[in-house]
């Protein structure tokens, strides 16, 4: 029986740095060797996060114990809606002959969205051993390092960070990455995962003993060896105001990366033993909340560097 009452010590936020942090619970982790995560909520910005140190060879390693093809493919109808309306808004912010620097660009769809939008002058940045899809005359230069070293200082209009700080180890060690290489009035353009009212509730739940169970299923999803922050307009602008950037807007909205069949099969059906049968059901009958305002999941933030 896992003890979800326990207090830890020692404890920082990943994304502002407080040590006042309340413990959520435990989650399974079957990417790596850390099994087990301890989930917190920081008492000063708000964030929820992965409290264990996770290095950057455990991640990398993680993330090669999955299928990206198949992932891809089942957020391709998804990611192509988004990745369109964010291709506009910035066409609208910077111009198609801004020099572009993708962070995380993963299978390259956001670029190629770029592309038909009419940029073309487009380069990522992406971890080493990541599968990047093939993309013959599509970007000026694809980085690849752990610390954003080879990334030239002040040389780009804007910075791109498309659902990706929810995934790095150090949140202020790339937006401070993003600052340097950003020209003075620059635009810094990032979706990320943020803490729901919904959430809120499914904390206090896993406190309950006749429901914990559930609480934490439901933490599964939203944090996890692959998601080690979920944060909140006050951590967001925190981190702006740390690192160099003024807010131009910040957004909250209710967005499912995935088929909502797909987070019922994944963490009902293969996690929890679910009968695959009664996904479709499961589905329907979660759908109201999941697409509701209690569910406003993800952050949209537009920002420009301070000269």
């Amino acid at each position: 029986m896992i003890d979800n009452s326990k207090e830890f010590s020692g404890v920082r936020c990943r994304v502002c740095g407080g040590g006042g942090n309340s413990h959520l619970c435990q989650t399974f982790n079957e990417h790596s060797q850390t099994r087990w995560l301890e989930n917190y909520r920081c008492n000063d910005c708000g964030s929820v996060f992965v409290g264990n140190q996770i290095q950057d060879r455990e991640l990398a390693e993680a993330y090669a114990s999955l299928d990206e093809a198949a992932y891809y493919a089942e957020v391709a109808d998804a990611s192509a809606k988004k990745f369109s309306g964010a291709a506009r808004e910035l066409a609208g912010l910077a111009g198609f002959s801004a020099d572009l620097l993708d962070i995380g660009g993963g299978d390259g769809a956001f670029l190629r969205a770029l592309r038909a939008q009419g940029f073309s002058s487009l380069s990522m940045h992406e971890i080493p051993g990541s599968k990047i899809a093939d993309t013959p005359g599509l970007l000026r230069r694809c980085y690849r390092d752990f610390d954003y070293a080879t990334l030239p200082s002040s040389a780009f209009d804007v910075v791109t960070l498309m659902d990706v700080m929810e995934h790095v180890p150090d949140p202020g060690a790339t937006l401070a990455a993003a600052r340097r290489v950003l020209r003075p009035g620059g635009v810094l353009y990032l979706h990320t995962p943020v803490v729901t009212r919904l959430d809120r509730v499914m904390h206090a739940v896993q406190k309950l003993p006749a429901l914990g169970a559930a609480g934490r299923t439901w933490q599964r999803a939203r944090t996890s060896i692959f998601h080690l922050q979920n944060y909140t307009p006050r951590s967001l602008s925190l981190l702006m105001q740390r690192h160099g950037f003024e807010i131009v807007r910040l957004d909250c909205r209710n967005e499912l990366s995935w088929p909502l069949e797909r987070y019922v099969r994944v963490y009902l059906a293969e996690k929890k033993g679910l009968p695959k049968s009664l996904i479709p059901i499961v589905a329907f009958l979660l759908s109201p909340i999941a697409r509701s305002g209690m569910n406003a999941n993800k952050g949209v933030l537009i920002a420009r560097a301070r000269g």
